[in-house]
């Protein structure tokens, strides 16, 4: 039986009185895809910033293989280390080119010499296809290259598992695909992947298990097809309603 990887129970993540969050338990197992999706507002982000210790819980445990990660005491950087993550919005620093913004987690964080961050930030580039600008600033790349490069920045530090927040969502729509093809090959190669994303027919062909997100819980879960065939809850249905009116226009 697949080892969990990450996983929380009983999580809470309040700000003043809005409860972002709500009694979330939920774990990812090694080589497993979880997609997460729902309405725009719904505590997704929230929950993955949670989940990756980027922002601290109100109430409840993360634990990463086994490890509880919300006791007093925990190294959180090291933490950190251990789970990649990709933010929604495009974040690299434009003063570094491509291969500088993989290489300073490597440099930083886990105290690499300068030969081996770069021997292993070019590795990264290359899983993504972006080796051939490793060179180039982040102003002299398109949105679907910057994205890419930030997808490697997460790879090279070898996590053992990927959070990937809407990674597509700030991109125009023929960028989209670029992306996509390669978190298609991560899945193709087992990597442990937690997505938020409502891009449907990629999360039909990848996803384990999906998880319908709506005003900080956990409202429906399930396999792709039952998302696309017979959603239980009728706010599930609605909003796949919508996502594939949407998808077909598109």
């Amino acid at each position: 039986m697949a080892e969990i990887v990450l996983e929380c129970r009983n999580l809470w993540k309040i700000y003043g009185k809005v409860v972002a969050v709500r009694d979330v338990s939920l774990g990812i197992k090694e080589g497993e895809i979880k997609v997460l999706f729902g309405p725009s507002g719904s505590g997704k982000s929230t929950l993955a910033r949670c989940l990756a210790m980027l922002t601290k819980p109100t109430k409840g445990d993360v634990f990463l293989r086994g490890e509880c990660l919300t006791r007093p005491g925990v190294d959180l950087n090291k933490a950190r280390a251990r789970i990649g993550f990709v933010f929604q919005h495009i974040w690299l620093f434009n003063h570094l080119t491509a291969l500088g913004n993989v290489m300073l987690g490597l440099r930083r964080v886990l105290k690499m010499s300068k030969e081996e961050a770069e021997k292993r930030a070019r590795r990264a580039l290359r899983e993504v296809r972006m080796e051939e600008w490793a060179d180039h600033y982040p102003a002299q790349l398109s949105g679907g290259q910057q994205q890419r490069v930030g997808i490697a920045r997460a790879l090279a530090m070898d996590p053992e598992i990927i959070i990937l927040d809407e990674p597509t969502s700030s991109l125009d729509p023929e960028l989209t695909g670029e992306v996509i093809d390669i978190l298609r090959e991560l899945a193709k190669k087992g990597t442990t992947m937690l997505i938020i994303s409502h891009e449907m027919l990629f999360n039909r062909e990848v996803a384990d298990e999906m998880i319908f997100f709506d005003e900080g819980r956990i409202v429906e879960r399930g396999p792709p097809d039952h998302f696309f065939t017979m959603p239980k809850t009728d706010r599930a249905r609605r909003f796949m309603e919508r996502l594939i009116k949407q998808t077909a226009r598109d």
